[in-house]
């Protein structure tokens, strides 16, 4: 097996709309949750158009409206209904197969998902991993490994980041050792190399999923993500322990790797009513996914996160522009993605070409 880097081409990107009976909306703002969420993942899907293929699952009680709401873009937005998924959501990262290829074959991981450790089931997408590999006449790779597509950081050379807190966990793997977890990452993804990095079981509903934290730019190179402030002593000590942890350690082809900073947008400094902030200081409230290494790669392009941290949102944007000279970067504005514990790649899912 082996994992293609995410900067390697694409024959197209798998998104979703959330369905109307996802029980995540109803549970929070209703109706307006849902419209402002269907708002982000749409305004990603088009930028994501500008530069390749894009398949959208859709349910079928939202089938005509995401056919009006793309109706300029029917070539490049690829609207496939999905049936018998009646609460789907949007998280494509993690619901969808993890794609890889077996000799010249692509086939795809179906790792299991169980509502990130069962702390928010989504029945209906349980099966979704098997269900797309049906779909695109690929073959499914089974395994025992529950994980999600979110905790797995590779750089198409063999080397693999991940959280310990996302996967040796009880809520996914019970019993399971770090050794036997490694095992099966290794048959089904190819690697050779993990570097494991400490993340925060209960943190936010991943368990610190590492595209949150670190990602790969290239071999050798990786962006971590950097809290806006270090006072916060729980994610300045994840923060401090992985920048330690890559600093040192080497990838598969025995590279030193260099580590690069981005700071995280600055809660205070997105406009928010007093009451969210409260909510969030309190902890009634998921404090929101503000990195921006939660970006993705499209075929000759990087679609960038923008928060409305006005100087948070520039010096991000300034050093992906930097490291990404030979891409165009196309941002695009999250406003309820963050409050619902994502971003950009969290809702998307490459197929490599």
């Amino acid at each position: 097996m082996h994992r293609p880097a995410e900067w390697d081409r694409h024959d197209e990107i798998i998104m979703a709309w959330p369905s109307i009976e996802n029980d995540a909306y109803a549970d929070k703002g209703g109706s307006r949750d849902l419209a402002d969420a269907t708002r982000d993942i749409s305004a990603i899907a088009e930028a994501v158009a500008e530069f390749e293929q894009v398949t959208l699952l859709v349910t079928p009680d939202r089938l005509q409206e995401a056919k009006k709401r793309f109706k300029h873009d029917a070539e490049e937005i690829l609207i496939q209904p999905v049936h018998d998924y009646h609460k789907l959501d949007l998280w494509m990262r993690d619901m969808a197969p993890t794609f890889v290829f077996d000799g010249c074959h692509l086939d795809g991981v179906d790792y299991n998902f169980n509502g990130w450790g069962n702390k928010f089931p989504v029945n209906a997408s349980e099966s979704l991993a098997s269900q797309v590999c049906d779909n695109m006449n690929l073959t499914r790779v089974s395994t025992w490994l529950v994980t999600e597509g979110g905790s797995l950081e590779t750089d198409g050379e063999g080397t693999l980041l991940i959280t310990d807190s996302s996967i040796i966990n009880e809520n996914r793997n019970p019993g399971k050792s770090q050794q036997q977890i490694e095992e099966e990452l290794r048959r089904t993804l190819g690697i050779t190399k993990i570097i494991w990095l400490r993340g925060v079981k209960g943190g936010d509903i991943t368990d610190g999923h590492v595209d949150g934290l670190a990602r790969f730019i290239a071999p050798g190179k990786v962006v971590i993500s950097r809290p806006n402030t270090l006072d916060d002593r729980k994610f300045s000590k994840v923060f401090k322990d992985a920048h330690f942890i890559l600093s040192n350690a080497t990838d598969a082809r025995g590279r030193r790797l260099e580590v690069v900073e981005m700071v995280e947008a600055d809660l205070y400094s997105l406009g928010l009513d007093r009451r969210t902030l409260k909510d969030i200081e309190s902890e009634n409230e998921d404090y929101p996914s503000l990195s921006y290494v939660n970006w993705l790669l499209v075929n000759g392009g990087v679609i960038f996160p923008q928060f409305g941290d006005k100087k948070a949102d520039a010096a991000a944007l300034s050093i992906i522009r930097d490291l990404y000279k030979d891409r165009r970067v196309k941002t695009v504005r999250l406003d309820q993605l963050p409050f619902l514990g994502g971003g950009i790649h969290c809702s998307t899912q490459e197929v490599p070409a």
